[in-house]
């Protein structure tokens, strides 16, 4: 009798029995706090990733910003200087216009680099047995 009240009391308190194994019970509340704490670890770990990667990628939003300032300074007083060396002696209004043509030959070369770069340029390969022409990427479009 001494045996069942103690092996009822071992299992209500998540101990071992009188066979010295665990209670089911017990089993289930270490198996879920064990894999609570694995989940809890791994949330913070996703976490923490998380917050390194947005930390690198404003950095590097930062730079990106900071050196596209600084291109456009250079650019502007490279043209200056371009339009002050080509123009000594000209007026205000030759040496601005000057400048405005040089600035906007410029930002048009760079557009229709873009434009160029951006739309996928395809050619047509006619077929051996009289079918409509296939058009395939050019191979520097392939690479992209």
């Amino acid at each position: 009798m001494e045996r069942a009240e103690t092996a009822a009391i071992d299992g209500e308190r998540g101990g071992h029995g009188v066979t010295g194994e665990p209670s089911v019970s017990s089993a289930l509340e270490h198996l879920v706090a064990g894999s609570h704490g694995v989940v809890t670890k791994r949330v913070e770990l996703a976490l923490l990733e998380v917050q390194e990667r947005l930390s690198r990628t404003l950095q590097r939003a930062a730079l990106v910003g900071v050196g596209i300032v600084l291109a456009a300074a250079a650019w502007f007083a490279v043209a200056a200087c371009v339009v002050l060396l080509a123009t000594p002696d000209a007026s205000l209004v030759v040496r601005l216009a000057a400048f405005g043509l040089l600035n906007g030959v410029a930002a048009m070369g760079l557009v229709a680099l873009a434009i160029r770069r951006g739309v996928p340029q395809t050619r047509v390969r006619a077929t051996a047995m009289g079918r409509a022409p296939q058009r395939e990427p050019l191979p520097a479009a392939r690479r992209n």
